[in-house]
């Protein structure tokens, strides 16, 4: 359960009374034993305040809290297998830091993607972690600098920025994602990746038997455009322990399909029908969304309509990356 939920439920010092709980779990459905209630209506003490009943605004809040957090894992089991394999094995070997390359055409879920990704890397809890997106009108070198050093509260040079992403590395692990980097020139993108990332990289190498934090890079191409990079940049598609600064290409995001569909809602059946609310067949609905619409974010847009959530704003607007 996520700490804001159960923030929520808590409701600071003022407790959760026993009929509280009972729509609460009853949202999840789960049945509530009589001793369950033992401390929800035990008198209390001295200098203790009466717990205050919750309204049922604030209970729907939470529930639909607990719905959104449910979906959204149930949604990242969703496809992606064959990146996720290849990332996990690569995170497992490469010390300090690993380089990714995420590429695959318009609304493919490499955002979506990126932020299952940021999981599995160690230490990823406390993590300093920044997203860049570059834009059209914003796609100079200067702007990734700028982007970095504001973020770091240092001056916008490449040895200012690395010396700032070492210190918190030492601390802790440190994920970076520069989105559309499609829309960066390959002079640029060299110069960034060889005197920045590169020197980053070397920089922690020296200390890397003593750390177990990571530095991990994404490199997010929205326009699959692998073959502009493979000019600029030289990629690898096996995990590289001696240069780990070298992109490792994941495979290309592909559309979903029947096959896809099938085999998750079979997997996560139990969990689908706890959120589901209609006499219509939870697997004929999801094959009607694959049939129509088959690209990644319109089948995750879909199916987040069917339990009453808004793909943007319940699961997109809270990535970390």
């Amino acid at each position: 359960m996520d700490r804001g939920t159960i923030a929520k439920i808590r409701n600071g010092d003022k407790g959760v009374n026993g009929d509280s709980l009972r729509r609460l779990f009853e949202g999840l459905d789960l049945k509530l034993d009589e001793e369950d209630y033992e401390e929800c209506d035990r008198p209390p003490q001295a200098g203790r305040k009466t717990p205050s009943p919750s309204s049922p605004h604030q209970n729907d809040l939470i529930l639909n809290e607990i719905k959104t957090d449910k979906l959204k894992n149930v949604l990242g089991e969703l496809n992606y297998h064959h990146q996720k394999f290849l990332f996990t094995e690569a995170i497992s070997q490469i010390k300090p830091a690993g380089t990714f390359l995420i590429h695959g055409k318009t609304h493919y879920g490499q955002r979506w993607l990126v932020n299952l990704l940021r999981y599995k890397v160690p230490y990823h809890t406390d993590a300093w972690q920044k997203s860049i997106y570059i834009k059209p009108h914003r796609k100079d070198l200067q702007t990734l600098w700028q982007s970095l050093a504001q973020e770091l509260g240092t001056s916008p040079s490449p040895e200012a920025v690395i010396e700032q992403l070492y210190q918190h590395w030492k601390n802790s692990t440190v994920i970076l994602a520069i989105h559309n980097v499609d829309l960066i020139d390959e002079s640029s993108l060299k110069q960034f990746m060889d005197d920045f990332w590169q020197k980053l990289v070397n920089k922690a190498k020296n200390e890397a038997t003593q750390k177990n934090f990571r530095l991990v890079l994404f490199l997010v191409d929205d326009q699959n455009s692998k073959s502009k990079l493979e000019k600029s940049l030289p990629l690898v598609t096996e995990p590289d322990r001696n240069q780990p600064h070298i992109p490792l290409t994941l495979q290309e995001l592909e559309p979903f399909n029947q096959e896809v569909i099938e085999t998750w809602v079979g997997v996560q059946i139990q969990s689908l029908s706890q959120l589901w609310n209609s006499s219509e067949s939870i697997e004929q609905v999801m094959r009607d969304i694959v049939k129509r619409n088959n690209q990644p974010v319109s089948v995750l847009r879909d199916i987040c309509l069917c339990f009453e959530l808004d793909w943007e704003q319940h699961i997109i607007g809270r990535l970390a990356l």
